[in-house]
């Protein structure tokens, strides 16, 4: 029984051991990480004609839903599958973007002429375009990714990784949209309504301060298409500020427009086709002029401008030169060509066509700082066959100047000798002034030099008389004051002794007699430990002398008792 149990068990471990690795083996997926796996369906509903991809539950074929990097379980009977690389839209370098512009040939006399390209590793984003589904509408060319629609979806991939179906999704990388510093991003929507007709608005004045302009500048009206509000097809009219966006190429086109001013200048440069203004003057000389503008857009009105132009190269071609050329040949033709020569017609030419061209291009909400006039060029004309020719009416033009500017440095000359004159002799008398001034000066220090001395004199004698009359003053008061503290010295000793004398009449009183005081005056300075006693034998009266002193003091105080009253 036990032989057999174990035989079971070690079948049943063999058997779990073999359909393990069966099942471990057949099927089990495993999707590197940069992979996505695209499962195959082999058994169920055949697909409906033209449909490449299973969209219901138990249809065969490609099935929608992906499988992301791991390992995954699938019946190897009723599944095949095949490894596709996953979807990444990468987030790009900051430190690599960069804007180039990129402008034709007549955009190279253009500061900041053309168009900007970004170049670097800029964002990118992910077009997709749904392969499975209905049918749009007629015209419908972007579909929502919540509908049922084939076609391109309206939503991007926004930098990242994805796993999505190669066979359901198409995706196409474009770099995202990146307004850089100085810059706007003017929206046009491709697809959409057609924006309303509505009434055409009074432009406004883009400096209210600029007192040049006539007042029927700020009266221009626009005839151009509206702007479009969201969800029309045209320019909005609100701009991107500076940013990163996520924006469908096919749904919205962005333009970059550079904030400040610009250059634009009409010039001859060698070798190439000339591009200056040119215009017969009035005296019948042929003119060219080569000018440069600065001119600028305003933010608020770069919509507009897009709208109306398309871009920045479009406001030069249809507007800014143009406009200055015509402006150039109406103006310019009522000078002579002497005008342009000289320095004041030249700089009134230059403020009349600034002017002129400053109010044109408001009416376009384009702002015009600067037009000055860089070159002049004078030719005769064709029919000239004799006469004066430019280099001559160049020629005397300038040696009228020179001769001009010479007698006017010759009169500065002479003016300037004149003035140094001057100036010699008013250094002369400031010399003999100054001179004056300093023996005035020496003078007026000795006067008052001598009457300080004089002053300080008096103020000596004064003050040795008021020190003699004070030291005879003292010299009396010492004498007053010996003759006091002498007086003063003799009462002093005068009361001393009468003090001392009324001391020994008290003491004498006290003991009662002269002789009692004198005994006790003897008594107090009498020294028996000086005296040196010799025995003459017991008792003699030397013996007794020691008690000499105890026994004249008892003795005198009787004496004393008895002579009071």
């Amino acid at each position: 029984m036990g032989n057999k149990l174990r035989i079971l068990m070690g079948s049943i471990l063999v058997l779990g051991g073999v359909f393990t690795a069966v099942f471990w083996f057949s099927f089990r997926i495993y999707v590197p990480p940069n992979k996505c796996a695209v499962l195959v369906r082999k058994m169920g509903t055949p697909l409906p004609a033209g449909q490449l991809v299973a969209t219901e539950p138990g249809q065969k074929g490609i099935e929608l839903d992906v499988l992301g990097p791991g390992r995954h379980f699938r019946d190897s009977f009723r599944y095949e599958w095949e490894l596709k690389d996953l979807t990444v839209i990468p987030a790009g370098d900051p430190a690599t973007w960069d804007w180039i512009h990129t402008i034709n040939s007549r955009a190279k006399q253009r500061l900041r002429g053309g168009q900007f390209s970004p170049q670097g590793k800029f964002p990118m984003i992910g077009v997709v375009t749904r392969r499975i589904g209905q049918k749009p509408p007629p015209g419908q060319l972007l579909v929502k990714r919540d509908s049922p629609y084939a076609g391109i979806l309206e939503e991007v991939l926004t930098p990242g990784t994805y796993k999505i179906n190669p066979y359901a999704y198409e995706v196409e990388l474009h770099p995202s949209t990146v307004i850089p510093a100085g810059f706007v991003g003017v929206v046009t929507n491709l697809f959409g309504n057609a924006p309303e007709q509505r009434e055409s608005a009074i432009l406004p004045e883009l400096d209210s301060n600029d007192t040049t302009e006539s007042a029927a500048s700020s009266q221009l009206v626009s005839f151009v298409r509206p702007l479009a509000n969201a969800g029309e097809r045209g320019t909005l009219k609100d701009v991107l500020q500076p940013g990163v966006y996520f924006i469908n190429p096919k749904l919205q086109k962005v333009t970059l427009i550079e904030i400040g001013f610009n250059e634009f200048s009409t010039t001859n440069i060698p070798g190439e086709r000339t591009y200056q203004i040119s215009f017969p003057s009035d005296t019948g000389f042929l003119i060219r002029v080569g000018v440069t503008v600065v001119w600028g857009i305003d933010p608020r009105h770069a919509a507009q401008i897009i709208n109306e132009f398309g871009n920045t190269d479009g406001v030069i071609e249809k507007v800014i030169e143009p406009q200055l050329r015509s402006i150039c040949r109406n103006i310019g033709s009522t000078y002579a060509a002497r005008d342009f020569i000289q320095g004041e017609k030249r700089e009134k030419f230059q403020r009349d066509l600034k002017d002129e061209l400053k109010r044109i291009c408001r009416g376009k909400n384009i702002e015009v700082l600067l037009a000055l006039v860089r070159e002049i060029d004078v030719q005769p004309p064709e029919f000239m066959t004799g006469g004066e020719s430019a280099e001559d009416l160049k020629r005397t033009i300038q040696e009228s100047y020179v001769a001009k500017e010479k007698q006017l440095t010759k009169e500065k000359q002479r003016d300037a000798a004149t003035a140094k004159a001057q100036l010699e002799e008013f250094k002369k008398k400031v010399d003999i002034a100054r001179e004056t001034i300093r023996a005035e000066t020496r003078i007026g220090v000795a006067n008052v030099q001598a009457d300080g001395e004089k002053l300080a004199a008096e103020v000596d004698a004064q003050a040795a008389l008021e020190v003699a009359t004070i030291q005879q003053q003292v010299a009396l008061l010492d004498a007053q004051r010996t003759e006091i503290l002498g007086q003063a010295k003799a009462d002093v000793e005068k009361f001393k002794k009468a003090a001392e004398a009324e001391g020994y009449k008290l003491l004498v009183g006290a003991f009662g007699s002269a002789k009692a005081y004198n005994l006790y005056t003897f008594a107090e300075n009498f020294q028996p430990q000086s005296i040196k006693l010799f025995f003459a034998g017991e008792g003699t009266f030397w013996t007794d002398l020691s008690r000499f002193e105890e026994i004249g003091a008892a003795k005198i105080m009787q004496d004393g008792a008895k002579t009071k009253p």
